[in-house]
This record gives structure tokens, C-alpha cells and sequence, in this order.
């Protein structure tokens, strides 16, 4: 979680406690004041779904047994007397001592299960939390905190150093040429003195290399980082389809870039979810195919070279290419024609395909089983690659292949139209000189065979709009490109070999620029572009016709404008940026009637609303914009704490498109349903 989404929760946070701490104390003296009670009913609800939004578990747990009793006296099952608003203030103080704790950067000291299991059976006798300053400020004399920009910074200080030593290395090889153009008597003492300089470059290379290491190593973290809430994640989704399941977690202590692991965590627990829901069979079906009852998600992590592998698999009953094609025939992502030509390898794919789902609405469940292409698309952006196997009645299996760091790469480098670039070494599957007559036309598109397999090729030069080298050689040079299961050939000019490169960013003002993901500084101090290889393969798949179209193109057709509808603070601005950073133009509403008003005045392609609202509700707001000409058609997707299936009901009946539940959220989550409702 962002410090900038923590700081607003702790604010709204701070809110919500002082009104629940002053309100309860009023309570008290007029138990009989219904309309006061159902203000803190408010106040708890939205710090839990504002909680649930921002993946802080534990407060979301005790501010959700609060709302369970303040429902309770609400309908007069629970006594509104003094035991039960202490009760509700400990509950309140357990808040507070949590967001405390998180905003001066330390673990809360509040066990917090046996808490809420207290709680609920109103035995709360004790301290919320013991006090242990002595020993935090012992173990404080062992760290220092350090703000992540810093390590950042360190970092990308320690890649300019990198790339000054290439140049050092440069300049060794110039000298040497000099050396060897003078006189045997004039050449001596330049080369004694070029061998101590090239000792003291080695040196420094390893001199930098250390501390590259050292410095690499602090934005390290483990695997378990982001894996601890996936067994509770797994039993919980199980209990509630009604199936048994067991979670098996292997490499937990593989460390990753923090930036990556960052990205890694939504696709993962929609990667488990979608074992869990589509794999794993119900046990009556395990035990009719002779199978154990209880089903086995795993998830697995090792290095591999300069990589790390991360799989999920479950012993479910797999993916059935025929079924997938048809589903895939059904929604028009393929037609007939291409359906009858796809092989079962090539079928399983399909589940990438923008557009591909079996569901009827999107909800907290079905919702991260619907567009796979979302996983893929958050792959491709920190550089990675994924494969999918499977056995019918057997098992499953996506592997993930990811990089260590973003800021240090494996690039296989090459000459292109006169200018050098840059590939990411995993998207290369090998080089290749190739022969003219080896090059054979297939339909409208030119082909070679690569270890027996047609592929296609194309110009990588008429790809970047560049000129094309002429050459007279006996042999073109080829590189082989691989993403999920597709390959690609391209021409290039020449390979100039394999090296280490610092990633430079290009900068927010090359954000939509295509076919590029960032540069480095080669030895000469010329810089090289680094290539975007799913943007390679993208243009390849539309015949190059979106390759020429500038990036503000592109951005103008993305710019579809979204209302955003919750009372919370913290919500609103978690969705807003969200949206903001796809390019989507956010409008934010604090309520159903300030909704109503901006929909009057503007034209919006999609809302998104809470339910639980003072005034008109997320249900009422989205029948009212039903009943107008203007709003009958536009999406709504409902964004609630609330998780009964009785909810979800209602906002089906009501008109809106999808329901996820704030407990299960996260952005990619909100994204993908967005795209798959609007593009």
C-alpha cells in the first residue's frame, strides 16, 4: 500500500474514530436515540470498506464485529447499555492503536484474531495492547528506516556508475589501439600504464558490482511478503463454493524487487482464485474420478539464471481446449476459420484474448476469473513472460518468468536502420542468420522455419518506421522473439552480442510512446533504446496498422470519463488514481444526490458506486439513472463492503453490470472490469 493511501486512511480514519468515540459516550446517556445509532453504523461500515480497499485486514476485522453488534442493537436483538458501548470503545481503541502504529512505521502489538474471537464473545478484559516500548527501542538501535525514493535514488546513482565504468572500458580498448600504432620503444611505458589502468577499472568493477549487490538487496523481499493472506485467501473462497482445498507454498524465501513484488500480488491472488473456482472440482466429482476430496493449489517460486520462475498450479480438471474454443467461438473473440485451424496448445491461449469469460456478471468471485488478458497485460509491463500447461482431468499450470530487477537487465543488443537498441533477453528465444531463399511467402505474410516451425517474419526497421539498411550480404540476421505462445522473426542489421544494461526511464512525457519501454548508456556513451516487446508483437498481430499512430492518438481514444460515487474519502481517491493512471478522465461524487446532480450536467461512460450512503444508496442511485433516457444503457459496477449474495442480487435488480465486493479488491481487479465494460 502507497504512504500517500495510508495517510488518507489514517486521516478518514481519525474522523470516523472521534465521531464512534463521541457518539457511543452520547449513546449511552440516550440509548433510545435510533437515528444517532445509525450514524455510527455508518461510520463503522465505511472505515471497514475504506480498511478493505487499502488491504488492512485487521482493521477491517474488528470495525466489521463492531457493525455486526451496532446491527444488532439497531434491531433490538443486542442491549444498548454500558457493557456494550465499552465493548465498542475497546474496538474503537484497537483502531486507533493500529492506524497509530502503521503511520509511525511499526508493527501494531495487537493480536488481533484473539481480539475479535474476544470481542465477539464480549470477554474483552484486558489491555488492547502490552506495553513493550523498552524492547522496540532496543531493536530500533539495530535499524534505520529508509524512505523508499531514497533507495531508489541510491540505486539509479549506482546504475550511472555502471555505465561510466562501460565508458572507462571503452576508452581501455582506444588506448590500447594507440598503444599498438606507435613504435615498439614509444609503446612501452602507454601499455604499462594501460595495464595498471585496466587493473584498477577490474577493481572498481568489483568494487561496483558490491555495492550494486548491497544496494539491490535493501529493496529486496522475500516471496512471503505478499504470500501471507493467500492460505487464508484459498479456505476462504473454498468453504464458500463448498469445496476442499489445500494451499502448498514452496520458495517462499526467494526475494524479488519490491517494485515487482508490487505487481506480482494482484496477479497472483486472481491466478489462486481462478485454481480455486475453475480448477479445483467440487469433492463429490474428485472422489466419482478417483480422486483425494481434497484438491492441492501450489505455488512455487526459484531462480533461474538471472530470472525467477513463479508457478501456480492445482491438480483440478484442467483446461479443455474444445470448451475454451467454444466459448471463445460464442463471444466473437475467434471465428469459425480460425477456430478450425487452432491446435489444443494453442487453444489454451485463447483465455488471454481481451473479451474471453464464461460469466454473466463480475463479481467478487466470478469477477477475477473473467479476462485473463488482465494477468497477461500486468506481465508484460514489468517485463516478464507466462506459459500455461494442461491435462484434462489432470491439472493446470501458469508459469511466470520475471526479471530480478527493473533496473538492471539481461539485453540482448542489436542494430536496427542505422540506430542501436536493446532486447530483454527472456523475450529472445535465439538468433539466427538466414539465407534469402530461406524466406518463403505464406498468404499475404513472409515466413521462415525455426527449428521446423513456421514463423513469421517481419522488418523490425518497417515496424519503427525506420530505413532500411541494404545489404549485399549472403546472410540476414534474425532474431526470434517469444511472448506466451507466440514467436515472431525480425530482420534486424546485425547482433551485436549480450550485455548488462541499466534501465533509464524515458520519462512521463514518453509514457505512450510505443514499441519503447526506456534507454541505457552503451560504453561509447551513445545511449540505446530499449525495445517494448509486446508492443512488437501487438503491431505484428494488427498488420503494423496501429503501429504508425502516434501515442496522443491513442490517448484519445481512451479518454472515456468515469463518475466515481462513495462517501469515503479513501475510496474515492484509491479509485480515482487508479482510473487516472489508465488514462481514463474521473469525475468523484460524495454522495447519490451530489451523483444525480453531475449526471445531469455531464455525459459519463461509466459509474462506479458504493451502496452504503447517507441519503440515496449505490441501489436507488443506479434505479433512478435507469429510469433517464440518457443513463439507461451506461454501465455501473458496484464497489461495496457488503457480500452477501443478497446484495449482489439487488444490485443486479437494480441495473448495475457488476459487484465487487471491497474485501476482494484490488486495482486490477477494478481495471479489468472497467476495460471489460468500456475498453
Amino acid at each position: 500500500m502507497g504512504s500517500r493511501y495510508l495517510e488518507i486512511f489514517c486521516r478518514e480514519a481519525e474522523e470516523h474514530l472521534a465521531s464512534l468515540q463521541s457518539g457511543l459516550l452520547v449513546l449511552e446517556r440516550n440509548p433510545e436515540r435510533s437515528s444517532l445509532l445509525h450514524e455510527l453504523l455508518r461510520n463503522a461500515h465505511t472505515l471497514k470498506g475504506s480498511a478493505r480497499m487499502v488491504g488492512l485486514s485487521d482493521i477491517s476485522a474488528i470495525t466489521h464485529t463492531m457493525e455486526e453488534q451496532l446491527k444488532g442493537m439497531e434491531r433490538g436483538e443486542r442491549q444498548v447499555d454500558a457493557d456494550a458501548i465499552d465493548l465498542l470503545l475497546k474496538g474503537a481503541d484497537a483502531v486507533a492503536l493500529i492506524t497509530s502504529a502503521l503511520l509511525r512505521g511499526e508493527v501494531p502489538e495487537l493480536d488481533v484474531e484473539r481480539f475479535v474471537a474476544e470481542y465477539d464473545r464480549g470477554e474483552l478484559t484486558r489491555p488492547a495492547a502490552a506495553d513493550t516500548r523498552e524492547a522496540a527501542a532496543e531493536q530500533q538501535s539495530e535499524t534505520v528506516r529508509a524512505n523508499v525514493k531514497t533507495l531508489d535514488h541510491l540505486v539509479n546513482l549506482i546504475g550511472e556508475m555502471i555505465i561510466n565504468k562501460k565508458r572507462l572500458e571503452a576508452k581501455l580498448l582506444t588506448l590500447k589501439e594507440i598503444a599498438a600504432s606507435l613504435p615498439t620503444d614509444q609503446a612501452q611505458a602507454l601499455t604499462l600504464f594501460r595495464r595498471d589502468l585496466e587493473e584498477d577499472v577490474l577493481y572498481q568493477d568489483y568494487l561496483i558490482q558490491e555495492l550494486h549487490e548491497k544496494a539491490m538487496a535493501l529493496r529486496m523481499l522475500p516471496l512471503r511478503s505478499i504470500s501471507d493472506g493467500f492460505e487464508r485467501l484459498v479456505r476462504d473462497l473454498a468453504q464458500q463454493l463448498g469445496k476442499e482445498v489445500r494451499l502448498q507454498i514452496a520458495g517462499h524465501g526467494i526475494e524479488m524487487d519490491r517494485v515487482l513484488l508490487e505487481g506480482l500480488k494482484p496477479m497472483l491472488i486472481h491466478l489462486l482464485t481462478n485454481a480455486v473456482c475453475h480448477g479445483i472440482e467440487p469433492p463429490h466429482e474428485r472422489t466419482a474420478a478417483g480422486k483425494p476430496r481434497e484438491g492441492v493449489v501450489s505455488l512455487s517460486a526459484r531462480h533461474e539464471g538471472r530470472s525467477v520462475i513463479v508457478e501456480v498450479a492445482d491438480d483440478g480438471k484442467g483446461m479443455d481446449p474444445a470448451r475454451i474454443r467454444a466459448a471463445a467461438l460464442a463471444k466473437g473473440v475467434i471465428d469459425p476459420r480460425e477456430a478450425e485451424a487452432m491446435g489444443d496448445e494453442e487453444a489454451l491461449y485463447l483465455t488471454f484474448r481481451p473479451g474471453f469469460s464464461t460469466a454473466e456478471i463480475v463479481t467478487d468471485i466470478s469477477g477475477r476469473g473473467v479476462g485473463m488478458d488482465v494477468v497477461k497485460r500486468n506481465i508484460e509491463r514489468v517485463k516478464g513472460n507466462i506459459t500455461l500447461t494442461s491435462e484434462k482431468g489432470s491439472f493446470s499450470r501458469v508459469t511466470l518468468q520475471l526479471p530480478l530487477t527493473l533496473s538492471v537487465i539481461e539485453a540482448l543488443l542489436i542494430r536496427c536502420g542505422g540506430e542501436d537498441f536493446a532486447v530483454p533477453l527472456n523475450y529472445v528465444q535465439e538468433i539466427l542468420k538466414v539465407r534469402p531463399d530461406e524466406i518463403t511467402v505464406l498468404g499475404a505474410n513472409e515466413v521462415i522455419k525455426v527449428r521446423g516451425v513456421t514463423t513469421p517474419l517481419y522488418s523490425l526497421a518497417a515496424m519503427l518506421e525506420l530505413p532500411r539498411q541494404m545489404k549485399s550480404s549472403a546472410t540476414l540476421a534474425v532474431i526470434v522473439l517469444k511472448l506466451a505462445d507466440q514467436r515472431m522473426a525480425c530482420l534486424v542489421d546485425a547482433h551485436l552480442g549480450s550485455s548488462e544494461v541499466v534501465v533509464k526511464g524515458l520519462g512521463k512525457q514518453f509514457r505512450s510512446v510505443r514499441f519503447l519501454f526506456g534507454a541505457t548508456i552503451m560504453g561509447d556513451g551513445n545511449p540505446a533504446l530499449i525495445l517494448n516487446v509486446p508492443d512488437l508483437f501487438s503491431a505484428a498481430a494488427n498488420d503494423g496498422r496501429r503501429a504508425t499512430r502516434s501515442g496522443a492518438e491513442l490517448d484519445e481514444e481512451r479518454r472515456f470519463k468515469v463518475l466515481v460515487v462513495d462517501d469515503s474519502i479513501t475510496t474515492r481517491t484509491m479509485e480515482q488514481s487508479i482510473l487516472l493512471t489508465q488514462g481514463y478522465d474521473v469525475v468523484t461524487a460524495v454522495s447519490g444526490e451530489d451523483a444525480l446532480q453531475k449526471c445531469a450536467d455531464e455525459e459519463f461512460d461509466l459509474i462506479i458506486s458504493d451502496v452504503e450512503m447517507p441519503g440515496i444508496n449505490g441501489f436507488e442511485l443506479t434505479r433512478n439513472l435507469r429510469e433517464s433516457e440518457r443513463y439507461r444503457e451506461i454501465p455501473i459496477i458496484i464497489v461495496s463492503s457488503l457480500s452477501r449474495d443478497e446484495d449482489k442480487r439487488q444490485a443486479l435488480q437494480s441495473g448495475a453490470q457488476a459487484y465487487i465486493v471491497k474485501g476482494a479488491f484490488d486495482q486490477g481487479m477494478l481495471l479489468e472490469t472497467v476495460q471489460m465494460l468500456i475498453g
